[in-house]
């Protein structure tokens, strides 16, 4: 139980299982997860996605230790989460969902300083049962996704996006 649940949730219902850009159907997971959480009230919102952020890094933590790999590129929660925070002020407009979701892309695919370091950081570690292996994999997406954010937030100041 405790495997099928790890890889349930690292790669986020099987998305990340996708032979095709793994990472960006990840993200559509997190699009589908930001959408349907938008409407409620704040702290059922922060409540989702501290669970997915915490099961994340678990999942991420089993899968890791499970493959002796650093990083599994099936292990996409920590997109669906880097989107969530991303899209943290997009509400349910749909053209700052597709910014949020193209701007968190450049951003993850990219990796501006510091998601570099933080993800060979995280891939210079020790392949490890511990938290803070799982939190590795998940670290440089969290990162991108805050520079994502900063960059809709801009655009929302500037009032080009609601």
């Amino acid at each position: 139980m405790r495997k099928f649940s790890a890889w349930t949730i690292a790669t986020a219902l099987g998305f990340g299982l996708s032979p095709v850009a793994p990472g960006t159907m990840g993200t559509l997971v997190g699009v589908a997860v930001v959408y349907f959480s938008n409407p409620l009230q704040l702290s059922w919102k922060v409540l989702i996605w501290s669970v997915l952020l915490v099961s994340g890094t678990w999942s991420a933590s089993v899968i890791d230790h499970l493959t002796h790999k650093k990083d599994n590129q099936k292990i996409v929660i920590d997109e669906v989460v880097g989107y969530g925070i991303t899209a943290w002020t997009a509400q349910n407009h749909w053209s700052t969902l597709i910014a949020a979701f193209l701007l968190f892309r450049f951003f993850d695919i990219f990796k501006l300083p510091p998601v570099r370091q933080i993800d060979q950081w995280s891939k210079n570690r020790t392949v490890s049962k511990s938290f803070w292996s799982g939190f590795g994999v998940m670290a440089d997406d969290l990162v991108a996704g805050f520079q994502a954010l900063l960059v809709i937030l801009f655009l929302q100041l500037l009032q080009l996006l609601p």
